[in-house]
């Protein structure tokens, strides 16, 4: 049996979104296109609240790790050391400018709606799915959950976005197991070094700089 989850929330960086098609004299529908962008987006939010392997509430990357005979630690190890490699990398190319590294983990956070920053931080997103599909190219079992997954999302309708409020708002479904996957962690902050907050933060935000219409703002604007 399946079970239905409905989400309504906030379109990431809606109200930026809003300012921004409201300045142009656009309306919502102008970004919404109900294509291959949003059937990814369905499939990571799957994965990251719903059928997760690894997690009670994941990242979405935790697909990529299926069939390597590894623990849910070991996931979160892995999923640490290269969200920290993508801070150490801002680091590096942003060494002096400390305000605009502060802005891009305010950013992250969604403490701020900054239009440089969200681009960046989904050219690291791309960066590293990319590496991770290539990763799974020999690896059966991650392929075949992620075409379990896609199964899944293509029988499900379209996301349905709204205009309220000066934001954007989204409702979709995603579908998941009657039958809950055990062994899962339930991953805090607290529970995390101090060393390792900042790097879990990236993992479980990053994720959302790959909205289909937060990628199709980043191309027109």
């Amino acid at each position: 049996m399946r079970q239905v989850t409905h989400v309504d929330g906030e379109v990431p960086f809606g109200h930026t979104l809003y300012t921004w098609l409201y300045m142009h004299n656009l309306h919502v529908e102008a970004l919404v296109k109900h294509d291959r962008m949003e059937t990814h987006y369905l499939a990571w939010e799957t994965v990251r609240k719903e059928t997760n392997p690894f997690f009670e509430v994941g990242t979405g990357f935790e697909g990529y790790f299926v069939g390597r005979k590894l623990m849910a630690a070991d996931v979160l190890e892995e999923i640490l050391i290269f969200s920290q490699d993508i801070l150490d990398s801002i680091v590096r190319v942003y060494r002096y400018e400390h305000i605009f590294r502060a802005r891009l983990m305010k950013t992250l956070v969604r403490e701020a709606n900054d239009a440089e920053c969200i681009h960046l931080w989904s050219t690291y997103l791309g960066a590293q799915l990319a590496r991770l599909r290539s990763q799974i190219l020999s690896n059966h079992s991650a392929r075949d959950f992620q075409n379990a997954t896609y199964r899944q999302v293509y029988n499900l309708p379209s996301i349905v976005y709204h205009e309220e409020h000066r934001d954007i708002t989204q409702s979709y479904v995603i579908l998941a197991d009657s039958i809950g996957i055990s062994g899962r962690l339930n991953i805090s902050l607290d529970m995390l070094s101090p060393d390792q907050q900042d790097a879990w933060l990236v993992a479980v935000n990053i994720g959302e700089f790959g909205h289909p219409l937060v990628r199709r703002f980043l191309n027109v604007a």
